[in-house]
């Protein structure tokens, strides 16, 4: 029974560790959490083939997205964890005032969901596979600037 709750335990410490990384680094602009709990080898892997190599990378990919959507949000809906892998579904929100995904600053008010799976390699995030709805920021953007 103690592996199992040593097992629950680290799954806990996972999910703190997400939680933390979301409202610190996304709904804060506090980078600091990228630093203290991603590896030195972490790997980013975004939509289109989008990715980032090292913690320092990955702050440049959340800089440029807090550029285009300077006020976004994260809320996280559901997260569920197994062995070194954790599944995060978020409900992000925010103003598309800068340019993202090959369009120009629209004014948009984007509401989508994503999901990370993010895999951990002792108590530090080693890797990172990020989706979110594109069809919908695509069709919030593209509705606004035809407008």
């Amino acid at each position: 029974m103690e592996n199992v709750n040593n097992t629950a335990n680290i799954t806990e410490k996972y999910k703190e560790i997400a939680r933390c990384i979301s409202q610190k680094v996304v709904n804060e602009k506090n980078y600091a959490p990228i630093v203290e709990y991603l590896t030195d080898n972490y790997v980013y892997h975004g939509l289109g083939g989008m990715t980032a190599q090292t913690p320092k990378g990955f702050i440049e990919a959340i800089k440029g997205f807090h550029s285009a959507i300077p006020d976004l949000q994260s809320e996280i809906i559901d997260i569920i964890g197994e062995g070194d892998r954790l599944v995060i579904r978020f409900n992000f929100k925010g103003t598309h005032n800068g340019e993202f995904l090959g369009f120009p600053a629209s004014g948009a008010t984007l509401h989508f969901e994503g999901m990370i799976m993010r895999r951990f390699e002792g108590e530090k995030v080693a890797e990172d596979w990020d989706y979110f709805d594109f069809p919908t920021v695509v069709s919030q953007i593209q509705s606004r600037l035809n407008s």
